[in-house]
């Protein structure tokens, strides 16, 4: 004989060809959403392997719906009995009558208190899984790569900013490039006098005069004071900078290995999660952040992208051309690998890097500078010789036509 396996909000039970209710085994009250989120996960409970053991003797077969692989059930006794079947008729039939049935097994009392029982179950899921979300880690990793690309775009801006408003006053200090060695000197200095009385060897500079404009005691204190501000924005860009790197060093020890902190945060942050990001193929990934042109490569039929994000990895961006979507591939490859790696172990494991590196180094050989392909000359009139030639052989086709 027969039986099915299958499950609801209130336990598992089992149902014979008939579709009667055999036997049960219930979830404990206080512990049903976490049982529900279990199951989604794909965990073997303690109540349907108990159940399992129980009717195991008693049929010849046991159809379990399940969204579970049958390697999991494997350990258990009389597991050469198991088949699996999704959905199966038992689950079919308890979904069908789950009220009457829940009544019958004494999970609820009435009819009426069906409504409001499931409600506050799956309420309490839900709370369940946006606690289980907040507290991830991965999702403060989000919010300080997030967060450093708007400080890079900000301060990029109020760089250019006080280039302009403090050249009107000193236009020779533009010559120095650097924008924190800028601000340094504007927010500690101030007046252009006190700058030129600096060394200024080491940045190439030699200043004895300037032929900026005087200004007043109080805007030099305004663009001093806005200087200061702008300082302390870059030195909590580098704070920030050094927490991503420590948070990737512990949820993503391999990710960060292969692409670096900063990548490695920003596949992470445009995935939603490394849970995710571990459950992308390496097609995905390749191509993540190049979304656009994706679908307009699906819409017009142009070129598909070779490579989105990944582009900033420094293997592809100073890679040479004709190389870059083979290196894309491997890489994307070795992200997966990595990404997964960081999920289910969590263990460093340097052979991912190692092994890209040598395909690298394959690739690098194997694939010389292309030969450019010759294209066909034109016959024009300007070529006089192709031209005559052309033109008998032309006269030659309309005589035998």
């Amino acid at each position: 004989m027969n039986c099915y396996l299958t499950n609801c909000l209130a336990g598992f039970m089992v149902f014979n060809e008939d579709l009667t209710l055999l036997d049960y085994e219930l979830f404990p009250p206080s512990k049903i959403s976490s049982r529900l989120l279990k199951i989604r996960e794909g965990v073997l409970l303690v109540e349907e392997e108990a159940l399992l053991n129980r009717i195991g003797k008693k049929y010849e077969s046991i159809i379990i719906e399940t969204n579970k692989g049958s390697s999991n059930y494997q350990h258990l006794k009389n597991s050469e009995k198991f088949e699996f079947k999704n959905p199966n008729p038992g689950g079919e039939h308890l979904r069908s009558n789950l009220t009457q049935i829940l009544l019958e097994i004494g999970f609820i009392n009435t009819e009426e208190e069906f409504k409001p029982r499931i409600h506050d179950i799956y309420l309490d899921v839900t709370l369940h899984q946006i606690r289980e979300s907040s507290e991830a880690e991965d999702k403060l990793l989000i919010q300080a790569i997030s967060s450093l690309d708007e400080l890079d775009e900000s301060i990029g801006k109020l760089s250019e900013r006080i280039r302009e408003w403090y050249g009107v006053h000193f236009p020779e200090l533009d010559f120095v490039r650097n924008h924190e060695v800028y601000v340094s000197f504007v927010a500690q200095h101030g007046h252009r006098d006190q700058i030129i009385q600096q060394d200024l060897s080491g940045h190439n500079l030699e200043i004895d005069s300037s032929m900026g404009a005087d200004i007043e005691e109080e805007d030099i204190l305004i663009i001093q004071g806005f200087a200061k501000s702008l300082k302390a924005l870059q030195e909590s860009r580098q704070s920030i900078e050094t927490y991503v790197d420590f948070k990737m060093e512990k949820i993503a020890p391999n990710l960060r290995d292969l692409a670096g902190a900063s990548l490695g945060a920003k596949l992470i942050a445009h995935a939603g999660s490394i849970k995710q990001l571990a459950l992308f193929p390496s097609s995905t990934i390749q191509i993540m952040g190049a979304e656009k042109a994706l679908f307009r490569h699906l819409k017009t039929g142009e070129r598909p992208p070779k490579h989105g994000l990944i582009y900033q990895h420094p293997d592809i961006r100073g890679g040479k051309w004709w190389l870059r979507g083979k290196i894309a591939r491997t890489l994307a490859a070795k992200l997966s690998l990595a990404a997964r790696k960081d999920l289910f172990s969590g263990e460093f494991d340097h052979s991912i890097k190692e092994g890209y590196l040598e395909r690298l180094e394959t690739i690098n050989k194997d694939n010389p500078f292309p030969k450019r392909v010759t294209k066909s000359k034109k016959v024009t009139k300007s070529s006089p010789k192709q031209y005559k030639k052309y033109s008998k052989k032309k006269k030659k086709k309309k005589r035998k036509k």
